[in-house]
């Protein structure tokens, strides 16, 4: 690997202080200096300059964990594009933004990677929350934006108003298509008849999620029923829930939220004596699952990849701890397409990377499109509302012979 350079950025000690004292705050101050991008490839070469791409991903707050994997998933990406001489001879030169996990700060540090990074294409976010907000300002300013694992499906086209956002694209599924995925499972392989939905109230991707399966599995005629229940964001208590959950009698419940309240109400329904399957979405994929106890029987959720070994294996060698879930390698995969839609292109001119950006950026969108590379996550192509079409994963999620549960691929399914 080449030998870095390293560019210092001065971060105000109030701003970090204000990030601790954020939930005292009534609002954000959108015009507060926010975070610097951090300078971790190889700087600009003495041909002309680098291919400068924004990796904008939280590091601190809620989707903080996921956050940083996504973050080493794009380090290892744009490493090995490096390695292999880069995109004609120009490098790729990553210019990291660690925000907070609220949208302002996601919104500021695409501005700042647009406005003054002079970026090319920004790969992230990682919550949809995050991503949406990042887009506004990749619309506005006309520069590819590369979500890896945002699944609400306005983040690149909104099917009630028919609004695009043609510079926004993602390397993963939405959630419509999670939901409809959960749903086959559920009749298909659990034989299930009626399925409780519990979901976290105020969460975009919990009440999507929800209303994706509730619409693909409901079948009166067929003899299948739903039942909506609801909890508040950071409730741990599940129980009032959970016994008229039981009052339905279910055969599996779906709980489109996060480790947390999954392990929460899995060791509550499993007090309160439930037989039900557990169901999730990907916002399950997390070492802390079941963690603290869980289900008896085998629980399912899906996944936005079938997480191969081999770049598992490589994630934990260079990072000292397991890529869970498809977080790290659908961001590896975002650059990578990101590489051939810019390989595409041609040699580059200085000017094209001064003068004639926003042309060069244009020309980027452009040749995306009409990207289809194998990636570590098999075929990566983009289509006409720039989602990624392919297969998602169901995962298995058991006691051990011993202490704690493991995790296996069940099924991996066309999610098209």
């Amino acid at each position: 690997m080449a030998k870095r350079r390293s560019i210092r950025f001065t971060i105000a000690a109030t701003a970090m202080a204000g990030l601790a004292a954020a939930c005292a705050r009534p609002a954000p101050d959108v015009n507060a200096p926010g975070v610097r991008p951090v300078l971790v490839s190889e700087p600009a070469q003495s041909d002309g300059g680098a291919l400068r791409v924004a990796s904008i991903f939280p590091a601190v707050g809620r989707y903080a964990l996921s956050g940083i994997q996504c973050t080493n998933g794009v380090r290892l990406a744009v490493n090995d594009v490096n390695r292999r001489g880069g995109v004609h001879g120009r490098k790729l030169q990553l210019l990291e933004y660690r925000t907070g996990s609220y949208f302002v700060d996601a919104r500021h540090a695409a501005e700042l990677a647009v406005d003054e990074g002079g970026v090319v294409a920004i790969i992230g976010a990682n919550s949809s929350s995050l991503s949406l907000a990042i887009a506004e300002v990749a619309e506005q300013r006309r520069v590819v934006q590369i979500s890896n694992i945002s699944t609400a499906e306005e983040l690149t086209h909104d099917p009630e108003t028919g609004s695009e956002r043609r510079h926004v694209f993602r390397t993963c599924g939405s959630d419509v298509v999670m939901g409809a995925l959960l749903a086959r499972f559920a009749r298909k392989d659990l034989d299930a008849r009626r399925v409780a939905v519990l979901y976290e109230v105020g969460s975009t991707y919990s009440a999507r999620l929800a209303q994706s399966f509730i619409r693909n599995f409901r079948d009166v005629d067929a003899g299948r029923e739903t039942r909506e229940y609801f909890y508040l964001p950071r409730e741990i208590d599940f129980r009032v829930q959970l016994r008229e959950v039981a009052e339905f009698e279910p055969h599996a419940i779906f709980v489109p939220g996060f480790p947390t309240d999954a392990t929460l109400i899995a060791i509550q329904a499993e007090s309160l004596g439930l037989p039900a399957t557990l169901l999730g979405g990907d916002g399950w994929s997390s070492r802390f699952l079941f963690a603290r106890g869980g289900p008896s029987r085998p629980a399912y959720y899906a996944d936005l990849c079938a997480p191969p070994e081999e770049f598992g294996a490589r994630y934990a060698r260079d990072f000292g701890h397991e890529a869970e879930g498809c977080r790290a390698v659908l961001a590896y995969d975002a650059v990578m397409a990101l590489e051939a839609a810019a390989r595409a292109l041609g040699p580059l001119r200085d000017v094209d990377l001064g003068a004639n950006l926003p042309r060069m950026r244009a020309r980027l969108r452009e040749s995306l499109t009409r990207v289809e590379i194998r990636g570590e996550t098999g075929i990566v192509r983009f289509d006409r509302h720039r989602n990624r079409p392919g297969v998602m994963s169901i995962m298995e999620i058991a006691r051990a012979n011993g202490k704690g549960y493991t995790t296996r691929l069940r099924t991996v399914s066309d999610a098209t």
